[in-house]
C-alpha cells in the first residue's frame, strides 16, 4: 500500500511540475491573405533626404491571394506574427485565451499611398529609423534571423541599412516562454563618420472600436512643428484621451508630454481589455496619438486600408519628443543628430491588460487599475509575469492597502479600502519594485521659444544651419553657413561645420582648408580634428592624418571613432601589432563601436591569428545575427562551401547589392583590394558593381579585366541605379579618366547631388549632353526636366526628348502634358493625354490602375482649364482614385468645376439647370479619393445659392452679404469668386 502512495505522490509532483514546464515556440510559416500588392517602381532619380530609395507608383483596387512569409513567436498565453517581407512588421499579437487582438491584426494586405516611397500598410508594429515619416524600409524584405535561447525563450531578428543616412538598424523581438508580454530590443548604429539625422518610432496599430481610452499620462500635447495644446482635456472639455470625443477636425497628430511615466497604453472599457507599451522614461521620451479624422475625411481610410478589420489608431513611441518637422526648429524641440559610429539601444515591453476595468500604472510584473470611487480605493491588477510578492499601497507614509500575491501571467486580483483622496499622490509598491512613488510626475518642460530670439544673430543662424544638417536638408545649410560666414568669418563652429558639409559634398580640399581656419582659433577643437583627420586619410596624407586624430581622441565623444581611424591607418601602413592595441582602446571607449569589432577580426587574421578571429566573429554573431560582414569572415576562415553559402543566403533585404558593397568598401578602405574583390564576386550583377571590379582588378595591375568590367558598366541599362556613396564618387572619378562616357558622369552626377542645391547640379549636364552617344534613356531626361525646372527651355527640350523615345510611358506622358499646361499651352497638353489612350488601345495593353487615374485627374485638370467644365465633370465622375495621405485635389477639381460650371449657365440665365451643380459642389464623391470633413466650408455656393435666387427675382445683390463673403471666405476661393463671370452689385 505504502508503494501505491508512493508512486500516487510522484505522479502528482510529476504533474504539478509539468504544469509549470512552458515553451515558446519560434517557428516560420506561410499565410495566404488577401492582397493589394504595389508596383512600378520610380526609375527617375530624386536626391534629397531618402535618396537611394525611389518611390513606387502603382496602386490598384484589384486584390490577388499571395502567400506571405511570417515569422510566429508563442507561449501558453500570447501568439506574435512577424512579416519580414513587409518591412520586418510586428503584424499582429493575440492574447490566447480571449482570442483578442492586443495589436492590430490586418487579415488584409492593402498597400497605399502614404509612406516615404508610398507603398504602406495598416496594422501592426511598424519599425522606423532615420527620417520623418514612414521610413524606406516599411514595405519592403529586410533581413531576418531566429533562434532558440538557452533561457527558453524565442527571438525573431529584424534588420536593414538606411541607405539614405548609412545607418543599420537592428529589432530583436523576444517571446520569454514564461511571460504574457513580448519585447522589442532595438540597436541602431551610425557605420559613418560624420553626424546624420537622428529618428526613431514604433507605430503600433490598435482597432478603434470598443470605447478606446487612451492611456497616455501627460499635461500638453506638441504638433510637429512644436506647436503646443493642453492634454488630456482641450480649452472646450473634450477628453482627448477619448478615441470617441476626437469627432471634430481633421487628423489628430497628439505628442503627449509633461510627466515622468514609463508607460503608455490603451483599454477598451467595452471589451473590459487593454494593452501596455512599457520602457523606461529615459529610453523612449516620446508618445504619440494618431487618430484618422472620424469625419468621413478620416473614415474613407478604413476600407482603404483594410477589407474587414475596421479603424484604427496608431499609438507610437519615440526616442525624442515629437517627430519634428522643418518648423519645429524654431520650437525647443528641434531635431538631434546621430554622432558619428555611435551605437544606440533600447527595450520595450508589450502585453495585453484583461478585465482590470481600466488602466492606470504599469511594469513588466502587470498593470493596475486604480480608482476612487463612491469612498472606496478600488484596485484591479493584471499580471504579466508570475508573480509572488507583497503589494503595498500607502499615502503620507502610511498604508492603506497590504495584499500577498500570488498570480500566474494574465490572473487578475481585486481589492478595496475605504479612502478618497488623489491616486497620484499614493506611493505603490510590489515587493522591492517601485511602482509609484507618491510625488508630482510633472516635468515642467519648456514648451515654447522665447519670442525675442534673434534668428539672424551669429547664434540663431547657426543652429539653424545645424538644424538643417540634422535633417539632412544640405542645400538649405549651405545657404545659411554662406550667410553666417559672410556675417562672421571667423565663427568657428560654423567653419567646422562647413568644413563637414564640405566633405560630405565631395569637396575634400575645401573641407581641409576650413578645418585649418578653425584649428588656428583652437588647436583641440575635437570636431575640426576630427573632420581634418578623416580628410587627410582620404589623400593619403597620413602623417597630418594621425595629428589630427590623436588630438581629436582626446575628446571623449570623439575617442572611439579617432582610434578607430587611427587603426585604420595602421592596418594600411601594415603595422597590424599596432592597429590591434588602437582598435582594443577604440573599443574600450565604445564597446559597441561596430566598425571597431569588424576592424579587430580582420587585424586578427592579418596577424595570422585566425582560431582568435574566428571566435571573436562569432561572439559578433551571437550578439548582431544580422551582421553580414561576420558571416563573410567566417566563410573566409572556414573555407567551408556551407558558411559561404550561408553567408549569402541570410542576406535577404531589398537593395541586396548596396549589403555586398557596403562589406567590400570596408576592405577597400583597408587596401585589402583582393578580399573586397571576393565579397563583389557573390554579388548580383549590376552596373555599381562591375565599376568597383574594374576598379579593384586595377589596384591589382590585373588591367585587362579591369577594362572588361569598365566595358560592363556602360554596356548595362542605368534602370533602377542610383550610386550614393562618396567612395563610389572616388571611384567614378578615377574611371572617368580612362574613359568618356554620358553614362559614368550621370552615375557621378548622382553620387553628390543630395548634397548640393540644383542650381550647383545643372553644370555637370554640359558635359553629360556632349558625350557620343547621346543619352537613350528616359530617366536621364525626365531628370533633367526636373533638374532644369527653372529653364523653360532645356526642360522643354528634355521631356520632348524622352516623348520622342517613349510615348507609351505614362511618366513621361504626364511631365510633358504638365509641362504644357504649366505654361499655356493646354490643348497640346490635352493633346498629348489623349493620344496615351490610342496608344494604349493600339497595342491592346490594358493600363494599369494608377495609370487610369493618375492621368485621369491631370485630363480633369486640363479640361478645367480649358473651360470644358461639364466635360470634366463628367470625366470625373468615371474615375476611381487612390489617394495619398491627406489627398483632396481631385475633389478641389471637381468642386471648382461644379462652381464655375454653375457660374457659366448662370450668364446664360440658365438658373435652373445651375443650381443642382452648386448643390453638387458641396458633395465629396469618395470615388475622388477624399471624404467629407466635419464642417466643411461652403460659404462660396451658400453665396452663389442665393445669388441665383436674387437673379431668379430680378434682384440685385445684397452688398452687405458679400462685404460678410469677403471676409469669410479663404483667399484661394475669393480668387475663384473673382474670376467667375459674377455680376456684383448689378441686376
Amino acid at each position: 500500500m505504502s508503494r501505491f502512495y508512493l508512486l500516487l505522490w510522484f505522479l502528482m509532483v510529476g504533474f504539478e511540475i509539468n504544469s509549470y514546464a512552458q515553451n515558446a515556440i519560434v517557428r516560420e510559416t506561410t499565410q495566404t491573405l488577401k492582397t493589394y500588392p504595389f508596383s512600378d517602381p520610380d526609375p527617375v532619380p530624386k536626391p534629397g533626404r531618402i535618396y537611394p530609395y525611389f518611390r513606387f507608383d502603382g496602386y490598384t483596387d484589384k486584390p490577388v491571394m499571395k502567400e506571405w512569409k511570417f515569422i510566429e513567436l508563442e507561449n501558453d498565453y500570447i501568439k506574435v506574427y512577424i512579416t519580414p517581407e513587409i518591412g520586418g512588421k510586428i503584424w499582429g499579437a493575440y492574447e490566447k485565451s480571449t482570442n483578442h487582438p492586443f495589436i492590430y491584426f490586418n487579415h488584409t494586405v492593402k498597400f497605399r499611398d502614404v509612406a516615404m516611397r508610398g507603398a504602406w500598410t495598416s496594422g501592426g508594429i511598424e519599425i522606423n529609423f532615420g527620417d520623418i515619416g514612414h521610413a524606406p524600409t516599411v514595405s519592403t524584405p529586410v533581413d531576418y534571423y531566429t533562434r532558440t535561447n538557452a533561457d527558453g525563450s524565442v527571438s525573431c531578428f529584424l534588420g536593414a541599412w538606411d541607405w539614405s543616412a548609412r545607418t543599420r538598424w537592428m529589432v530583436e523581438v523576444n517571446l520569454p516562454k514564461d511571460k504574457a508580454y513580448f519585447t522589442t530590443k532595438s540597436h541602431w548604429y551610425n557605420a559613418t563618420p560624420f553626424e546624420t539625422s537622428y529618428y526613431h518610432w514604433m507605430n503600433a496599430g490598435f482597432k478603434a472600436a470598443g470605447n478606446l481610452e487612451f492611456v497616455f499620462p501627460g499635461t500638453n500635447y506638441i504638433g510637429h512643428d512644436g506647436e503646443v495644446g493642453s492634454w488630456p482635456k482641450d480649452s472646450l472639455g473634450r477628453n482627448l484621451n477619448f478615441y470617441n470625443q476626437n469627432n471634430f477636425g481633421s487628423y489628430k497628430s497628439y505628442h503627449v508630454l509633461g510627466k515622468k511615466t514609463d508607460f503608455f497604453g490603451g483599454f477598451w472599457h467595452d471589451d473590459n481589455m487593454g494593452f501596455v507599451r512599457y520602457s523606461p522614461y529615459h529610453e523612449k521620451l516620446g508618445k504619440k496619438v494618431w487618430v484618422w479624422g472620424l469625419s468621413r475625411q478620416g473614415m474613407i481610410w478604413e476600407k482603404l486600408l483594410t477589407d474587414d478589420d475596421g479603424q484604427y489608431v496608431e499609438l507610437q513611441s519615440g526616442r525624442l519628443f515629437n517627430q519634428a518637422a522643418e518648423g519645429s526648429m524654431y520650437s525647443p524641440f528641434k531635431h538631434v543628430s546621430f554622432m558619428p559610429y555611435t551605437h544606440d539601444s533600447w527595450t520595450e515591453y508589450w502585453y495585453p491588460v484583461k478585465n482590470t476595468r481600466g488602466l492606470t500604472h504599469a511594469t513588466p510584473q502587470g498593470a493596475i487599475n486604480l480608482r476612487v470611487q463612491d469612498g472606496w480605493l478600488k484596485l484591479d491588477y493584471c499580471a504579466v509575469s508570475f508573480v509572488q510578492d507583497t503589494l503595498t499601497i500607502g499615502f503620507d507614509s502610511k498604508p492603506l492597502m497590504t495584499k500577498k500575491l500570488d498570480l500566474k501571467p494574465l490572473e487578475v486580483v481585486r481589492d478595496s479600502v475605504r479612502w478618497t483622496g488623489d491616486t497620484e499622490k499614493l506611493a505603490i509598491r510590489l515587493g522591492n519594485e517601485i511602482m509609484a512613488d507618491g510625488e508630482s510626475l510633472v516635468t515642467e518642460r519648456p514648451l515654447k521659444n522665447p519670442k525675442s530670439f534673434d534668428w539672424d544673430s551669429e547664434y540663431g543662424l547657426f543652429l539653424k544651419a545645424k538644424d538643417f544638417m540634422n535633417q539632412r536638408k544640405y542645400a538649405e545649410a549651405d545657404t545659411v553657413l554662406q550667410k553666417l560666414l559672410k556675417k562672421s568669418p571667423s565663427y568657428t563652429p560654423a567653419l567646422t561645420l562647413f568644413a563637414e558639409l564640405s566633405y560630405l559634398m565631395g569637396v575634400e580640399d575645401a573641407s581641409q582648408l576650413l578645418t585649418d581656419f578653425s584649428l588656428a582659433y583652437n588647436t583641440y577643437d575635437a570636431k575640426a580634428n576630427f573632420i581634418a583627420g578623416i580628410a587627410n586619410e582620404h589623400y593619403d596624407r597620413l602623417a597630418v592624418a594621425k595629428d589630427r586624430l590623436a588630438t581629436a581622441s582626446l575628446d571623449p565623444i570623439y575617442r572611439s571613432a579617432a582610434l578607430y581611424h587611427l587603426a585604420k591607418i595602421a592596418v594600411k601602413e601594415r603595422n597590424y601589432s599596432q592597429s590591434l592595441v588602437l582598435v582594443e582602446q577604440s573599443l574600450e571607449s565604445q564597446n559597441e563601436n561596430w566598425n571597431a569589432k569588424q576592424l579587430e577580426i580582420i587585424v586578427l587574421r592579418n596577424l595570422n591569428l585566425n582560431a582568435r578571429a574566428l571566435l571573436k566573429a562569432k561572439e559578433v554573431l551571437f550578439k548582431d545575427p544580422l551582421n553580414h560582414f561576420a558571416r563573410f569572415e567566417i566563410a573566409q576562415i572556414t573555407k567551408n562551401d556551407v558558411d559561404r553559402q550561408e553567408f549569402m543566403g541570410m542576406i535577404r533585404g531589398e537593395l541586396s547589392v548596396e549589403t555586398y558593397l557596403e562589406i567590400a568598401i570596408n576592405y577597400v578602405d583597408l587596401g585589402l583590394y583582393g578580399r573586397a574583390l571576393e565579397v563583389l564576386k557573390e554579388a548580383p550583377k549590376n552596373p555599381i558593381i562591375s565599376l568597383w571590379n574594374s576598379y579593384l582588378y586595377n589596384k591589382i595591375n590585373l588591367k585587362n579585366e579591369s577594362e572588361i568590367s569598365l566595358n560592363e558598366v556602360i554596356s548595362m541599362s542605368c534602370e533602377g541605379v542610383f550610386p550614393f556613396r562618396n567612395e563610389t564618387a572616388f571611384v567614378l572619378k578615377w574611371a572617368i579618366k580612362q574613359k568618356q562616357h554620358w553614362k559614368l558622369l550621370y552615375y557621378h552626377h548622382l553620387t553628390t547631388a543630395s548634397y548640393r542645391s540644383e542650381k550647383q547640379g545643372t553644370v555637370d549636364f554640359g558635359l553629360m549632353d556632349t558625350q557620343m552617344p547621346q543619352p537613350d534613356f528616359v530617366p536621364y531626361y525626365l531628370y533633367k526636366a526636373d533638374v532644369f525646372k527653372r529653364d523653360k527651355i532645356t526642360a522643354k527640350a528634355s521631356l520632348e526628348r524622352a516623348y520622342e523615345l517613349e510615348p507609351h510611358n505614362w511618366r513621361v506622358v504626364k511631365a510633358l502634358s504638365d509641362f504644357y499646361a504649366a505654361n499655356g499651352q493646354l490643348k497640346k497638353a490635352l493633346e498629348v493625354n489623349t493620344n496615351f489612350d490610342k496608344v494604349q488601345n493600339f497595342v491592346k495593353v490594358e493600363k494599369p490602375d494608377h495609370e487610369v487615374y493618375i492621368l485621369g485627374q491631370q485630363r480633369a485638370y486640363v479640361l478645367l482649364k480649358l473651360g470644358r467644365y461639364k466635360e470634366c465633370i463628367d470625366w470625373m465622375k468615371s474615375l476611381t482614385i487612390l489617394p495619398n495621405e491627406g489627398a483632396s485635389g481631385a475633389h478641389a477639381l471637381f468642386r471648382e468645376a461644379n462652381i464655375r460650371y454653375a457660374a457659366e449657365l448662370t450668364k446664360n440665365r440658365k438658373y435652373k439647370e445651375a443650381q443642382p451643380y452648386l448643390d453638387q459642389a458641396e458633395t465629396w464623391p469618395e470615388n475622388l479619393g477624399s471624404g467629407a470633413p466635419y464642417d466643411p466650408d461652403n460659404h462660396l455656393t451658400a453665396f452663389l445659392k442665393k445669388y441665383i435666387t436674387r437673379k431668379m427675382k430680378n434682384h440685385k445683390v445684397d452688398m452687405a452679404d458679400v462685404l460678410k463673403l469677403s471676409k469669410e471666405l479663404p483667399k484661394s476661393d475669393f480668387e475663384l469668386l473673382k474670376s467667375l463671370p459674377v455680376e456684383l452689385g448689378t441686376n
